[in-house]
């Protein structure tokens, strides 16, 4: 019984993006295949499109975007509205011995 709850669990995270935190874009943004500015750009994000987010990068500098009418890639977090979504999908940090979660 608990090997057919774990995989259930297991495969209902893998195929369904309506799990993922959900964001706005707030500009027309290059979608890039990487997280960062010298990676390729794949694609654009237009103005106010809605994404899934499947992860970003410590800061939130740079989150992974899943945008069912374009290409998935990285886009700058600073252009993405709903921290609350960033937050959720940003590793925490670990500073000396406790754990934040990059807060101000």
């Amino acid at each position: 019984m608990q090997k057919l709850i774990f995989a259930t669990a297991a495969a209902l995270a893998l195929a369904s993006p309506s799990l993922a935190a959900d964001a706005r874009a707030t500009g027309n943004l290059p979608i890039r295949s990487g997280p960062g500015e010298f990676y390729r750009v794949i694609g654009t994000l237009p103005d106010g499109a809605r994404v899934g987010l499947s992860t970003c990068t410590r800061q939130q500098r740079w989150c992974k975007i899943i945008y069912g009418n374009g290409p998935n890639g990285w886009v700058a977090g600073s252009y993405l509205v709903g921290s609350a979504a960033k937050n959720r999908v940003s590793p925490p940090e670990f500073t000396g011995g406790f754990m934040t979660f990059g807060f101000p």
